[in-house]
């Protein structure tokens, strides 16, 4: 074996490294979330009637974890996706990596202040935290792309879906979105507008992302959960 081909397998190694650790802080960020779903310690000698208030008590919080769930979980899939096409890395992108996470990482403290301020979605600072943060996640991985198209020569490997599968036609739009996100947030913040806004705002852009991407990488839109769940089931039934 020369030098060449240790450096290229320690290189490989080192990257799987970066891979295994940012799976984990999902994985860690996720759990984290569950573990705070939890009945009252006084619940134990509770009757049906408080057991059943305490229940719809943590319905705002439930609510929370399960929307966190699907947004950590689409944007672990938009990771696993650009760190496939990786053959090596620099300091750069575990920069842009570490600072990915970091905004993850913030997603139950967020998730709590979400929960504690459910009982009107009046202008709040849990708010205005929780989609802040998910902005800023929209904006890094766009960032990462961008950074990995500029370096595609050193960095990835040489594959005709590489357009397919960073979707930058669909991901530059976020440097559009998230300068139109904050200033939205700002303005309900100062004038302590209803937060519903920008829960609509976020909605239209998520369907207009749909649509674009439907137009440009028709093969990368996701089937719906049942259609996943039962066309294996339909392909192997016997007529």
């Amino acid at each position: 074996m020369n030098s060449k081909e240790e450096e290229e397998i320690k290189h490989e190694f080192q990257l799987e490294r970066v891979i295994l650790f940012s799976d984990a802080v999902f994985a860690i960020i996720i759990t984290i979330m569950v573990i705070d779903i939890k009945l009252p310690e006084s619940i134990v000698h509770a009757d049906a009637k408080h057991i059943k208030q305490a229940i719809i008590d943590l319905l705002p919080r439930f609510t929370a974890y399960l929307l966190s769930f699907s947004l950590i979980g689409n944007f672990w899939y938009g990771h696993l996706r650009i760190f496939s096409i990786l053959k090596n890395y620099n300091r750069g992108l575990i920069i842009i990596n570490l600072l990915f996470l970091f905004f993850i990482s913030l997603f139950p403290f967020s998730v709590s202040l979400v929960a504690i301020n459910s009982q009107t979605i009046q202008f709040s600072w849990g708010f205005s935290f929780y989609f802040g943060i998910v902005a800023s996640l929209m904006l890094i991985q766009t960032i990462m792309v961008h950074y990995l198209i500029t370096r595609k020569s050193k960095l990835c490997i040489d594959s005709s879906d590489f357009d397919a599968i960073l979707e930058w036609k669909v991901q530059r739009m976020n440097y559009v979105a998230f300068p139109l996100l904050c200033t939205a947030l700002i303005i309900l913040m100062y004038y302590s507008l209803n937060m519903i806004y920008i829960v609509f705002g976020f909605a239209l852009y998520g369907l207009i992302i749909s649509r674009v991407k439907k137009h440009y990488y028709p093969d990368n839109v996701n089937k719906p959960l049942i259609s996943m769940l039962f066309g294996p089931l339909r392909k192997h039934k016997t007529p």
